[in-house]
């Protein structure tokens, strides 16, 4: 019986999904919201609507940024849902981010950076003059330095590459953490965070988001740090802001939520 509601709750869940992405689609042929900052305000509702509607529950912790630099660790496709749910951000992601099902759109709407890496020098003028483009945008930007997902056992080292762009445009850094917690229950019978949250390996997009759709009480939490004010050069930035974000998101695997609020599967079923 688990099995099967678990895999009732994903065919509801996609459906709805796809939905809503159809009719964001459709709000944007109308809007036409220029690319950049009016595209990644416009997004940031979308994606309130789509967590809200998921039943994805998000607990944020510290003072939201509002303009500058933000750095995060990453663990699944669902950060940059979650992260546009809660501010509009201007977001750097990997070249290969432009090609994803679905969230390739809506992070091209939002005027995404995108940045090759491994692309070496010629590329750095283009990567430049973008950033310094996003930092004027009068959103945070915000970007995952590990430079992939992992399953969550750690933070991995920050690549310093766009740190440079922090310095050179002279806006204030701040830095965040970010944690699933998914409790032992009926409907998820086997599934874990690092296997079925966090999207990293050799995983395949479809099968995962709809194993991932069909998870029940799935929860986040974001903790928003304070400036990181330790920047000689773009070693000690690097360097200062992961161990923050190292020792926040160990802080936040200690103090998960032993219980999360239970989703109402009768409002899931009415929104469709």
């Amino acid at each position: 019986m688990n099995a099967a509601w678990s895999f009732v709750r994903s065919i509801l869940r996609s459906t709805l999904f796809v939905a809503l992405l159809l009719a964001a689609a459709v709000d944007c042929k109308i809007r036409r919201p220029r690319v950049g900052a009016e595209g990644a305000i416009w997004i940031h509702g979308w994606c309130r609507r789509i967590v809200k509607a998921l039943g994805f529950v998000c607990n944020v912790e510290g003072r939201i940024p509002t303009a500058g630099a933000v750095v995060s660790n990453h663990l699944s496709y669902l950060d940059i849902l979650l992260y546009s749910s809660i501010q509009p951000f201007v977001m750097i992601a990997k070249t290969e981010v432009r090609s994803w099902p679905i969230l390739g759109w809506l992070t091209a709407q939002a005027g995404t950076v995108y940045v090759e890496r491994g692309g070496g020098p010629k590329t750095h003028p283009a990567v430049n003059a973008a950033m310094a483009e996003a930092y004027h945008s009068g959103l945070p930007v915000l970007f995952f330095p590990e430079g992939t997902t992992t399953d969550g056992a750690s933070v991995l080292p920050f690549r310093r590459g766009l740190f440079h762009s922090i310095l050179n445009n002279q806006v204030p850094l701040r830095v965040a953490a970010l944690q699933y917690t998914l409790p032992d229950c009926f409907t998820n019978r086997e599934a874990t965070v690092a296997n079925d949250v966090c999207w990293w390996g050799d995983a395949q997009f479809t099968p995962h988001i709809f194993r991932l759709l069909g998870l029940s009480k799935l929860h986040a939490s974001i903790h928003f740090g304070e400036e990181t004010t330790a920047r000689a050069d773009r070693f000690i930035l690097s360097e200062t802001a992961h161990a923050t974000v190292a020792q926040m998101y160990e802080e936040l695997s200690r103090t998960s939520l032993a219980t999360v609020p239970l989703e109402s599967d009768a409002s899931l079923a009415e929104a469709l």
